[in-house]
């Protein structure tokens, strides 16, 4: 979490956080009782990217789902005519089968919440 030098183009550079780095650096922030200046000053990085990354965390929220009842179709029914969810985000649409796997469902969510970051 604290510096990490590396070169970009010949100069001298900062790596990036994973969001991951991020929240654990936030947590640690909170349970440390500390201001977030002092906080940056002890841990060696910038107090700016300390809010940066408070207020990119909050404006994502929690991810939650909630379950929806949908009409069960014999399986007699072709794949063509069977009900599709849609799932819209910025300039990607998703359209899976309404059978599809709850768990790879969650995973296909997380992965295009994760591309976008404003779904």
């Amino acid at each position: 979490m604290g510096k990490v030098a590396t070169r970009v183009h010949g100069r001298r550079g900062w790596q990036q956080w994973t969001e991951e780095q991020a929240r654990a650096a936030l947590s640690e922030l909170a349970g440390s009782g500390m201001s977030a200046a002092s906080f940056a000053r002890r841990k060696g990085i910038s107090a700016r990217r300390l809010a940066y990354w408070k207020t990119r965390l909050a404006e994502s929220g929690p991810v939650s789902f909630v379950s929806l009842p949908l009409p069960v179709r014999p399986s007699s029914v072709p794949a063509t005519e069977r009900a599709h969810i849609e799932i819209a985000c910025d300039d990607i649409v998703l359209r899976v089968r309404e059978d599809i796997d709850v768990e790879q469902l969650a995973r296909i969510a997380f992965a295009l919440g994760a591309r976008t970051r404003r779904c």
